[in-house]
């Protein structure tokens, strides 16, 4: 799939060290310049990715997550640094900034929360009587 990417990529003139890459199942890929996000990460695991984006890309961003159901698994990869797994958890109302200074932009925030698989076999039972934790091996 990475080599389809970096096809696709390539085609459309897009830099994936500057994007921010959501991914929905093997094909449904969506590419955001990360000049425009930012990326926050609250102590409970949730994330919020927020957009200030052209009118255009902001309902091309709208629209691919508008598929999602709340809970659904998908991947992000910032800047070719790997996927991780995360699940749908909604998307902000889009709001407008208009300035002199440059074209408007529409602010809109997608938030997720991360996926953690531990694996089943890395947990045992806890060795001493006084302890309610599993321990990792």
């Amino acid at each position: 799939m990475m080599t389809e990417l970096k096809d696709i990529a390539k085609e459309n003139d897009v830099n994936l060290e500057n994007c921010v890459v959501f991914v929905r199942g093997n094909d449904d890929i969506l590419a955001v310049d990360i000049s425009n996000a930012g990326i926050r990460q609250r102590s409970d695991d949730t994330m919020g990715f927020t957009f200030s984006i052209s009118p255009k890309q902001a309902l091309e961003l709208e629209k691919y997550f508008n598929k999602f159901a709340t809970g659904e698994k998908f991947y992000f990869d910032i800047s070719q640094t790997g996927y991780r797994p995360v699940y749908y958890r909604g998307l902000s109302p889009m709001t407008k900034e208009v300035s002199g200074e440059y074209e408007p932009k529409f602010n809109i925030t997608l938030f997720a929360q991360k996926a953690i698989v531990e694996p089943d076999d890395s947990y045992f039972a806890p060795t001493c009587a006084c302890c309610e934790f599993c321990h990792i091996e």
